[in-house]
């Protein structure tokens, strides 16, 4: 019998050794990237959940602010329409003329006789001059109503009827809440059905010889379709996600690609009836898509957000495939090399590259959550930017109507200028944080520090209990920046430090600097920041302060700035008195040219 020469090969008990362990490593080290892999993608599905949530949530507040906005101008606009009425004289004639008026909730007529009224040297009834001259100053909606047995009817008006002419002898039914508020003499603040749909809206009585005669109203439409598609579709969600709105039959109200269709599918019908807020998975035109949903009571309207993840994750998923692949041999190929040779020395070594591996690639993990912050809170800066853009041109139209109106030696003239110029300078703010947020060019200049810093520390209000010094040692002052950008950066960390030593304490700028930068640190003495904040600093709408005294978009600001100028920002803090002093310190290294 032949003898088989494998036999004969004798393989070394080392190498015995090694092979079983090393398949043992093999498989462990190879479920653990399939795992890591697993981790990875569904820890990012998550988070595409929650920022959708975030989204929808964002966008009911922006929803709400505008529907606050509305009523804070129809309050304003009230006052302008009252003063027009009352600068010309009102005369009511004994005489009294016939009229056909309408019930505007439920369109029963009836014939009553009301007396004239003389406006300004002319007859009010059906005449719109009045109401013209007020819409050309303010826009929206105005109407003078005359008391009649059954209610308030509109002798002069610019509300339409749904066959397009004007709604004069339509009236309100003593029944409604306004009629109620205006008959005790009260103003009326609020929603209110106006002819054929829901207003903002605000209402005064008139008075002659101390007697309700009728009321004043100025009202803007609740539900602003137009503005409401600009307003969304300027919001873009990921890479395949945006904002939409339909209401309880599933009608598509504003959508990209869907709007005045109808969606009929059985389970998106079941989750609109069931839930005024929801998340859920759905199959539809031929992609899975993820789509999250909250009911906005006021209008009626489902808002709602979609987004598909099969695009959102799959670079995340290339990339984690070829990390978690490449990390994995590696580790096989340095524990094997381990197994192998057995020296102390070569585990050292590899443990070491290990940890910084892993250190790099957290590192990369917190530079990539931080870019998608602040990608998100370009998009919601985007949109406050704009809201904010109206309350400030009312704000500042109307402080220098008032200006103009005021003597010089008015001692209201001061107060009504700062309010101008402090208007003005919000204007500049909202307009840089919307070019930030569109990442527009900087306009750098070349300024001298130590200037610059002095006159930031001007535009803040430092508390008598609060010391400031400012230090520099910087040989060479100058440096290029962006100084409307960069000014937001300092009065912020000024600010921030002022607010964390509410006792008082010692606010400390020092300047330094070398041939290629320039660094300032902001030190305060205040109570420090907790390690476990640290991490969430510049995460937007985060804030440790107050409900109502802090935004959370400072210090991402401040981050978002710094990094345009191509600098850094570190922080160094100290809660413990037992270690030393407690406080902060900010430092931005800033390169003298960006």
């Amino acid at each position: 019998m032949k003898s088989n020469p494998f036999n004969n090969i004798r393989i070394p008990l080392r190498l015995r050794l090694f092979l079983p362990v090393s398949l043992i490593i093999i498989t462990v080290v190879t479920i653990m990237t399939i795992w890591s892999i697993n981790t990875s993608i569904n820890a990012f599905n998550e988070q595409i959940e929650n920022n959708l949530k975030l989204e929808v949530q964002t966008i009911s507040k922006m929803f709400e602010r505008e529907s606050m906005l509305k009523l804070k101008n129809v309050q304003t606009n009230l006052k302008v329409a009252n003063h027009q009425f009352y600068s010309y004289d009102l005369r009511i004639l004994s005489s009294t003329v016939p009229i056909e008026v309408e019930n505007q909730k439920t369109g029963v007529t009836h014939t009553t006789r009301v007396k004239e009224w003389v406006h300004n040297g002319k007859k009010l009834l059906g005449n719109t001059e009045l109401v013209d001259n007020l819409f050309e100053q303010l826009g929206g909606t105005i109407t003078i109503f005359q008391k009649i047995d059954s209610g308030y009817v509109r002798v002069a008006t610019n509300v339409l009827k749904d066959d397009g002419n004007r709604a004069i002898g339509t009236y309100i039914p003593n029944d409604s809440p306004v009629v109620e508020s205006i008959n005790k003499g009260e103003r009326y603040f609020g929603r209110a059905y106006v002819v054929n749909d829901w207003y903002t809206t605000a209402y005064e009585p008139v008075l002659y010889n101390n007697e309700v005669v009728g009321m004043i109203y100025v009202g803007d439409k609740e539900k602003d379709l137009a503005e409401l598609k600009r307003l969304l579709y300027t919001l873009k969600i990921g890479k395949s996600g945006y904002p939409f709105v339909f209401d309880r039959s599933g009608h598509m109200i504003i959508h990209p690609t869907m709007e005045g269709d109808t969606w009929d599918d059985p389970f998106f019908q079941s989750q609109i009836e069931n839930y005024k807020e929801a998340l859920f998975p759905l199959h539809y035109n031929s992609k899975d898509k993820t789509i999250a949903f909250k009911y906005f009571e006021r209008f009626e309207l489902f808002i709602a957000a979609s987004i598909v993840k099969n695009i959102e994750n799959r670079e995340l998923i290339r990339k984690s495939i070829i990390g978690a692949s490449a990390v994995g041999v590696i580790a096989i190929l340095f524990l094997l090399g381990f197994l192998y040779f057995f020296t102390t020395d070569k585990l050292y070594r590899y443990f070491t590259a290990l940890q910084i591996s892993n250190k790099k690639l957290a590192s990369a993990e917190i530079a990539l959550k931080q870019s998608e912050k602040l990608a998100t809170m370009g998009q919601i800066s985007a949109g406050i930017a704009h809201e904010l853009n109206n309350p400030l041109g009312v704000i500042t139209m109307y402080s220098n109507i008032i200006l103009e109106e005021l003597d010089k030696d008015n001692p209201m003239v001061q107060d009504v200028e700062l309010i101008v110029e402090q208007a003005n300078r919000c204007k500049n703010i909202v307009g840089g944080l919307l070019n930030f947020a569109r990442k527009s060019k900087m306009k750098p200049q070349e300024v001298d520090i130590n200037e610059f810093v002095n006159r930031s520390l001007e535009s803040v209000v430092v508390p008598s209990n609060v010391k400031t010094e400012v230090t520099s040692s910087v040989d060479d002052p100058l440096i290029m920046i962006d100084t409307e950008q960069m000014m937001q950066v300092f009065t912020n960390l000024e600010k921030n430090a002022i607010e964390a030593m509410p006792n008082g304490g010692n606010l400390t700028i020092n300047i330094s600097g070398t041939e290629r930068d320039v660094i300032i640190g902001f030190s305060d003495s205040g109570t420090g920041i907790a390690e476990e904040n640290l991490d969430k600093l510049f995460t937007p709408f985060f804030t440790t302060k107050e409900m109502g005294k802090g935004t959370g978009l400072g210090l991402p600001l401040v981050y978002g700035i710094v990094k345009m100028h191509k600098g850094k920002i570190e922080i160094d803090t100290n809660t413990d008195i037992n270690k030393g002093q407690t406080g902060t310190t900010f430092t931005l290294t800033i390169p003298r040219v960006s």
